[in-house]
């Protein structure tokens, strides 16, 4: 009997330490389904062969994918800014490490996605990126 309660106990440790996989839902961006994949031999997806550069993908997601080559892996990332509504002037340039929304002046991290500076609560949206040679399947 003492077996039983120590396993029950035990089962219910380990499975209260687990972590749900919880969806994290912005108001002001709608999840769309997509998947894009990018040949990194072509002249304007080139730069991402290289670490620290960022391509903007125009007609993908809301407002287009930004993809950043973080040195170890790539980053993609929704290009509307996620604290307002998308607009004419909610598509953020990637500039280097960061990319910044002309209607608020936020500006975001594309190593970790996190606001940098200016105002808001919500990081910028994540894709997912897989690699297979040089080319990136890109999907949500």
């Amino acid at each position: 009997m003492k077996k039983i309660i120590l396993l029950l106990v035990v089962f219910s440790l380990l499975n209260s330490a687990c972590k749900k996989n919880t969806t994290y839902n912005n108001p002001y961006l709608e999840d769309v389904s997509f998947s894009i994949e990018i040949n990194m031999d072509l002249p304007e997806y080139a730069p991402l062969k290289f670490a620290n550069n960022s391509v903007l993908v125009h007609n993908v997601g809301i407002k287009g994918v930004i993809v950043f080559n973080t040195g170890n892996s790539y980053n993609a990332f929704e290009a509307s800014d996620p604290n307002h509504y998308p607009s004419a002037c909610s598509t953020m340039q990637p500039n280097q490490f960061t990319c910044k929304c002309d209607c608020e002046n936020n500006t975001y991290s594309l190593y970790t996605g996190q606001l940098s500076s200016g105002n808001g609560q919500y990081s910028l949206k994540a894709y997912h990126v897989s690699q297979s040679g040089n080319k990136l399947r890109i999907s949500n």
